[in-house]
Parts: structure tokens; C-alpha cells; sequence
């Protein structure tokens, strides 16, 4: 397919001021608009009013962030066993433990006959509850 517009490079091949006038003009600094953020608040308005606001570099934040990401509290075993006198018992002695969008860590000791209902386990947290009589459940 052609192209509907043609460069207007080849118009400045062999020139040597390529379009810029005398070449005493660009010669120095004074004709790049300024060094680093200069112009923002004159002559860059428009970039500024575009990306400064959202620009993540400019904020120190980079790369990508999960949307669909679940965070997740964290208790350990030795926490667990402090506060095991204020989950309900049922009729055969287990106490009935439900922790909601949270992980459960082995830290501490664990030895009382309880089922735990967790988002996540860690695999030592698994086995401490399960060697001590309880059981381990996901939502």
C-alpha cells in the first residue's frame, strides 16, 4: 500500500543545516528547551499535565502489579494456642477453628485437638496440627 505521506527527509539530503536555517543557530545550548524537567510549568505543559500525574517511573513504582493478587494475613501456631480458649468446642473435644484470608505458619507449639479451617497452610503448620490429633481444611 503507498504511503499517503511522504518524508520530507529527502528534501534536506546534502543540506547541511537539514531545514534548521543558519548554521549559527543551533550551535549552542540555547535551542534544546532546557535540561531535565525545565518547561514544565511553560513550554512542556503538555507533557506535563499527561504523564506526570500517572507516571509510575516518576514515582519509583515499576512493573507489573497483579490485579487479581489475594493478600493474606498470617498467624502463627503459637498465636493459635493463646487464643484456643475463645473458639467453641464441639461434642467430641475439637475446637473449631475458622480463619478467613489467612495463612497459617508452623512458629510456636500446637497441642491441642482442633479443626482448623484456613485459606492456607505452610506444610510444617500442617503437620504440627495433624501430629497433635487436628485437622487441616481450605476454603
Amino acid at each position: 500500500m503507498a504511503r499517503r505521506i511522504k518524508s520530507r527527509k529527502s528534501k534536506h539530503l546534502g543540506n547541511r543545516t537539514f531545514g534548521g536555517g543558519n548554521t549559527k543557530i543551533r550551535r549552542g545550548k540555547g535551542n534544546r528547551g532546557g535540561v531535565g524537567r525545565a518547561g514544565y510549568h511553560k513550554h512542556r505543559w503538555l507533557h506535563t499535565i499527561k504523564y506526570e500525574g500517572t507516571n509510575k517511573k516518576a514515582k519509583g513504582l515499576h512493573g507489573f502489579s497483579n490485579p487479581t493478587r489475594k493478600d493474606f494475613a498470617t498467624v502463627s501456631l503459637g498465636q493459635l494456642s493463646k487464643r484456643v480458649g475463645s473458639f467453641k468446642q464441639n461434642t467430641e473435644g475439637f475446637y473449631e477453628i475458622v480463619l478467613p484470608r489467612v495463612k497459617v505458619l508452623s512458629g510456636g507449639e500446637f497441642q491441642f485437638k482442633a479443626i482448623v479451617k484456613a485459606e492456607r497452610f505452610s506444610a510444617k503448620a500442617k503437620e504440627k496440627i495433624e501430629k497433635s490429633g487436628g485437622t487441616t481444611s481450605t476454603f
